[in-house]
């Protein structure tokens, strides 16, 4: 029932801002100034994925710190950026997925922004802003069951695909603790076999995540447990084609890289 009623919320938060970036896109391109463009030139839009694990191992401090890293983040999107945002699975892809996706209104004039797109733009990220803080709240949790990032990953994958000539990026808030009846991370319980990503891999079972570049918020890197969990997302990731550096698998950042993976 506390499932229903959340993804409730979240449709007709959707269908909200859905309307906003509508009403956005249409607004008329008067005569006003031009300002400096927001995008870098040459640059091709970006896709920002936020990825949320709400489960009864993160604390209420850390779903606060994705709140806020979020909003930082949405604050730096550019006319015809793209974004996404979901919420880790607890069992597996027969799940109906907890999503959202959204694309910042383009500016009026390609190369020039006028004042009324900022207009647009600060609106878009404080609407954006509002809407995901569904994703971070830390209520309502009681009927998670498990959490299942390695599920949530094909869908995550699924929103990469169209879009594969933007640069991109997924922001994963986890503990990357995957739980559930085949694997389960926390005290190293039931870890993969050493063979399991290999497996996967020749057997085609792995999300293609090519030229995605992951910022794991969350993870723990200064125990042992943290270590060996790290040393498999290292590996998963790299089979995936995505990238995930060192300095990008982090506890609890002061803020997060816009351009985390310069080059790729």
């Amino acid at each position: 029932m506390e499932t229903r009623r959340w993804v409730h919320r979240l449709t007709a938060r959707a269908g909200m801002l859905g309307a906003l970036a509508l009403g956005f896109g249409m607004a008329g391109c008067g005569a006003e100034p031009a300002l400096d463009a927001s995008e870098a030139e040459g640059q091709p839009p970006q896709l920002v994925i936020f990825v949320y694990d709400r489960s009864a191992s993160i604390s209420d401090h850390q779903l606060e710190l994705a709140q806020q890293l979020t909003r930082q983040r949405i604050s730096e999107l550019h006319h015809g950026d793209r974004i996404a945002a979901l919420q880790v699975l607890q069992r597996s892809l027969e799940e109906p997925p907890q999503r959202w996706s959204q694309d910042v209104p383009k500016a009026q004039m390609e190369g020039r922004e006028l004042k009324r797109d900022s207009v647009t733009l600060a609106r878009f990220q404080r609407d954006a802003d509002a809407y995901m803080r569904a994703f971070t709240d830390a209520g309502d949790r009681e009927e998670i069951m498990g959490t299942d990032i390695l599920s949530t990953l094909h869908d995550a994958a699924a929103e990469v695909g169209p879009y594969r000539d933007y640069r991109k990026v997924i922001y994963l808030f986890s503990d990357m603790l995957q739980s559930g009846s085949e694997i389960e991370m926390e005290g190293l319980r039931r870890m993969p076999g050493d063979d399991w990503i290999e497996s996967r891999k020749t057997s085609g079972r792995l999300p293609d995540l090519s030229g995605v570049c992951v910022v794991v918020i969350g993870g723990r890197i200064d125990t042992e447990t943290g270590q060996r969990v790290k040393g498999f997302w290292s590996e998963y990731f790299k089979a995936t084609g995505a990238n995930l550096y060192d300095h990008n698998y982090s506890l609890r950042p002061v803020t997060l890289p816009t351009d985390p993976c310069p080059g790729v």
